[in-house]
């Protein structure tokens, strides 16, 4: 009998390596060997379900969508939504406002935003900036996924800017992101959010030195996975949880059993319950062979 009822998995640096577009066979195989034995599988990702990639498009072990950080669960069979928290708009304006106000370049360019209609980024995002990283420095893993599903060519908005992008919304958003210029610029805005109360409640995870992912107070994946667990009537303590990264923080706050990736940040190992091999040596797959019976 296995020792679980439910995997939940990240994705970049979790089972895509360097953001890859597709799962190694290795793990497809754990996978698929994990739902044969009645276990259910989710997705727990910052991405939006449309940019989840083609290993999962119709996977016929993959039951369960948590996206955009948490702010939507969804069936990976029907699409059908089991929970949405989102932000309204004069939030998210609230949030731009407060981060130009550091002044100097913080808040200008590098806004993404994740709504039911729409997944995309300002164009004043400065692409040349971020492809520089990737040439010769072996610094590729400091890519968001928003900036390489643009390099990929993947179906992402390019937004005139987060300005008109809310202009034209016509519903609530998941999740905004912004690529500030510095690690302090970052901190600064971390600081700056979480004291304000104009901008209301948020859950800020950053998820690389100078990049925030922004969404509603308490919207995170480990309390996305509760919710999940409460609808399926799962025992969140036969959960099992991978990730690597600061917007996997909150599964350490779970019930459930969480193992970090050998290539996780310091962060992420100091909270995790185990670690596994890193994700170029298909360390989930390498856990699940040895723990899941």
């Amino acid at each position: 009998m296995p020792k679980f009822d439910l995997i939940a998995f990240d994705l970049d640096g979790t089972v895509y390596v360097d953001h890859a577009k597709y799962i190694r066979p290795r793990v497809i195989r754990a996978f698929e060997a994990a739902h044969e034995a009645g276990v259910m599988l989710s997705v727990a990702s910052g991405r939006p379900v449309g940019m989840l990639g083609a290993s999962l498009v119709d996977a016929p072990w993959l039951d369960w969508n948590i996206t955009v950080n948490g702010a939507c669960v969804s069936s990976a069979r029907d699409g059908r939504v089991l929970s949405a928290r989102m932000m309204p708009v004069s939030q998210v304006r609230a949030v731009v406002e407060a981060v130009r106000s550091l002044g100097g370049t913080a808040g200008r360019g590098g806004w993404s935003l994740f709504a039911p209609n729409i997944s995309g980024f300002d164009r004043e995002l400065n692409r040349e900036k971020f492809a520089s990283r990737g040439t010769g420095d072996g610094d590729r893993t400091n890519f968001s996924f928003v900036e390489n599903a643009l390099a990929g060519g993947q179906d992402v908005a390019e937004i005139p800017s987060i300005d008109e992008a809310l202009d034209e919304l016509d519903t609530d958003v998941y999740k905004v992101g912004c690529m500030l210029d510095t690690v302090e610029q970052t901190q600064a805005a971390i600081d700056l959010l979480s004291a304000s109360d104009a901008v209301g409640g948020l859950e800020l995870a950053c998820v690389g030195p100078t990049e925030l992912e922004i969404t509603r107070a308490g919207v995170s994946k480990g309390s996305a996975l509760s919710i999940l667990c409460e609808r399926l009537g799962i025992d969140e303590g036969r959960v099992v949880a991978f990730g690597d990264s600061g917007n996997d923080v909150t599964f350490g706050e779970s019930a459930c059993t969480f193992v970090a990736m050998g290539n996780a940040t310091p962060e992420i190992k100091a909270i995790a319950d185990d670690i596994c091999p890193p994700d170029t040596e298909d360390g989930v797959a390498v856990w699940l062979e040895q723990n899941l019976l």
